[in-house]
């Protein structure tokens, strides 16, 4: 079987670019067959790279906390003794501090008890207009989907 092929568009500069290295490099490499060979390692090395190399899957990840999805990017908050304090979901995460979290330890972090997170925080996600109780995302099931689809991603 032979192998079939597809036009993938380069830009002019960057190509040129590349034969210019393997030039340099005293390489005679076909420039084209080279970039199979980058597609390739691009592809054995994105997995264990993904904050280089995909960075998109930490803006349109999120963080499941139970049955409530809170997309990359919610604000999460508490008010404890006048002042309130935030954390966000970054990627599949919560940071609080700079520190990965849940909920309860981003809650019994600032109030330095054990508190009940579905009580004590409110949320925000991107494109809400206001502060939500965490417990009413719970409450309201078209919270707990799993994220966005393959298809609302455009994959």
């Amino acid at each position: 079987m032979t192998a079939s092929h597809i036009n993938v568009p380069v830009q002019t500069d960057v190509f040129l670019s590349l034969v210019d290295f393997l030039r340099k490099q005293g390489s005679d490499r076909d420039p084209v067959a080279t970039v199979t060979t980058a597609i390739e390692y691009w592809m054995d090395n994105a997995s264990w790279k993904q904050a280089d190399l995909m960075p998109e899957i930490f803006e349109t990840g999120g963080y499941r906390w139970k049955e409530v999805f809170l997309p990359h990017g919610t604000m999460l908050r508490i008010r404890f003794k006048g002042a309130y304090h935030y954390a966000k979901v970054l990627g599949d995460q919560i940071l609080y501090e700079d520190k990965p979290v849940s909920p309860s330890e981003f809650a019994n972090a600032v109030t330095k008890t054990t508190r009940n997170a579905w009580r004590d925080l409110e949320v925000r996600r991107p494109g809400d207009a206001e502060w939500l109780p965490a417990g009413a995302l719970r409450a309201d099931k078209s919270n707990t989907s799993d994220g966005p689809t393959v298809e609302e991603l455009g994959l």
